[in-house]
């Protein structure tokens, strides 16, 4: 009897141990961000509202590098011709330098907006990916959802990709 009760002990322990086991377990998911991010609408939107703005950018900083070339040439042609004087030809040289100065700071002020351009449109779309995680993750009782490109090793594991397709309604 003693051995039986001892006996019961030990599996009621073991039984224990498995039930703690199983009940603590993680849930980890993987996604690939990079076949998400691109098809959603509010990136495509903001993608192409980020190029027309880089376009802009561009054509008004291409236009006053026309104007810095044509003042050159203007320049060059009457320092050729001998029609300057070496104090005019000084303050020539003076002023493309400045126009060259100002391009380059107009070149840096316009990547700057344009990254915050990007950062602005793309916010919200990232809150919306954000969102469509935590969802999927609680549905599907995820502890953890890692992204496929962080992953070191991985045999197999539980690809939550498509769930979080469909939770943005992207179709696949």
């Amino acid at each position: 009897m003693k051995n039986v009760l001892n006996l019961l002990s030990v599996l009621t322990v073991i039984a224990f141990m498995a039930l703690g086991t199983t009940a603590n377990a993680q849930k980890i998911a993987y996604v690939d961000s990079d076949a998400i991010v691109p098809e959603m609408p509010a990136y495509k939107r903001a993608k192409s509202e980020v190029e027309a703005y880089g376009k802009q950018l561009q054509k008004v900083l291409e236009g006053k590098q026309k104007d810095a070339q044509t003042y050159y040439q203007e320049i060059m042609q009457k320092a050729q011709n001998g029609e300057l004087t070496p104090k005019q030809e000084q303050e020539a040289q003076a002023k493309l330098q400045k126009m060259q100065e100002d391009l380059q700071k107009e070149a840096a002020d316009a990547d700057r907006k344009l990254a915050a351009k990007e950062g602005e449109l793309t916010e919200p779309l990232y809150k919306e990916y954000k969102t469509a995680l935590e969802k999927v993750a609680k549905e599907n009782q995820y502890n953890y959802i890692l992204d496929k490109k962080m992953l070191l090793y991985s045999d197999g594991g539980i690809d939550a990709t498509e769930k979080i397709k469909t939770a943005l309604g992207i179709s696949w």
